[in-house]
């Protein structure tokens, strides 16, 4: 702690500490140059999301275009107008399909088939009206025509999706809360902030995140799941558009209570486990050492990834944070 500041911690000074001696990373005869420490190329796989939606209707279809082109702020109809020098109105399916690549609209294969079936532009071989599937995308927006006449009725357009979701069955609630419960063993013995790692991913701040993402991150803190059971949690914990609602499933996983002037710890404000306490090192000058082997094992630089929780540059963050941060490394 800084400074008699028990509400935050000093990671600067404890970083140069554990990595900010010459004799960590030595150089010299003595010195190992495995290549374990420089782990070969891998081959580059992509980060992009294969979605598999198979949509009930076109308005389904529509109005889950309208909802990400709504939070991206896409005009999706300049992704389409250079493919139509001639402004015919018509391209051919497979500029249709660029132009939405472009925008970062991912669709489906069945939902891109359904669309070209619909707005099938008059014209021999394989077109497609795109202004008519612009105007209805827009509509989340505006509506055509609107300064022309004072007639024209503005109703709520549909952004919300279907995609056959169902109920989940008592078997699968029951599978979901052996994760809930088997998660909260994992927050309670570590202490765990894991918000802040969902909301690296949730730019928009809409506490919902991709099923695949949902994965990962808990995966990164050391709870693999399998796909079944990720499908499980989305169908307790899914929205509309198929994403995890990360914020309740963490609610109902907390098991931490924050405790000012505990008997344990006699800190002004820390969080500390509900039910158990946990127990590590007593001696400091032990703990140190402990960490200092970890990181020069494992070649870890650990002041940039305090530096993420640190957008000010302040030199001090929350004890969760700080516990959560070493926690990701596996310190």
């Amino acid at each position: 702690m800084d400074k008699g500041n028990v509400d935050e911690v000093n990671y600067v000074d404890f970083c140069e500490d554990v990595d900010g001696s010459k004799e960590l990373f030595g150089v010299g005869r003595d010195f190992n140059h495995s290549f374990s420490y420089f782990p070969k190329t891998q081959p580059f796989v992509s980060n992009a999301e294969i979605v598999r939606n198979n949509p009930d209707d076109l308005d389904d279809t529509i109005a889950r275009i309208r909802t990400m082109c709504a939070q991206q702020r896409i005009r999706v109809g300049e992704f389409f107008r250079d493919f139509d020098k001639l402004r015919t109105g018509y391209i051919t399916n497979s500029q249709f399909r660029i132009g939405l690549n472009m925008a970062k609209v991912v669709i489906s294969a069945g939902e891109f088939k359904l669309l070209t079936q619909h707005f099938k532009a008059p014209k021999e071989g394989d077109h497609i009206c795109w202004k008519d599937f612009v105007d209805h995308v827009d509509e989340v927006f505006t509506k055509k025509g609107l300064e022309k006449s004072v007639d024209i009725v503005l109703n709520d357009v549909r952004t919300s999706t279907v995609y056959g979701r169902r109920e989940a069955t008592t078997d699968e609630r029951n599978t979901v809360s052996d994760i809930v419960f088997r998660f909260q063993d994992v927050v309670r013995k570590n202490r765990l902030d894991a918000k802040s790692f969902f909301q690296d991913f949730d730019l928009h701040k809409h506490f919902k995140v991709t099923p695949k993402i949902f994965r990962q991150v808990l995966t990164t803190h050391g709870f693999p799941l399998s796909e079944e059971e990720v499908n499980c949690v989305a169908l307790v914990y899914g929205s509309e558009a198929g994403e995890i609602k990360y914020a309740e499933f963490l609610k109902d996983c907390n098991v931490l209570k924050f405790e000012i002037y505990g008997p344990t710890t006699l800190a002004k404000s820390t969080y500390t486990p509900k039910f158990i306490d946990y127990d590590g090192e007593r001696e400091f000058q032990q703990l140190m050492q402990k960490i200092k082997n970890i990181i020069k094992r494992d070649r870890i630089r650990l002041l940039e990834f305090f530096q993420d929780h640190d957008i000010l540059r302040k030199g001090a963050i929350p004890p969760t944070k700080f516990r959560t941060t070493l926690h990701s490394q596996k310190v």
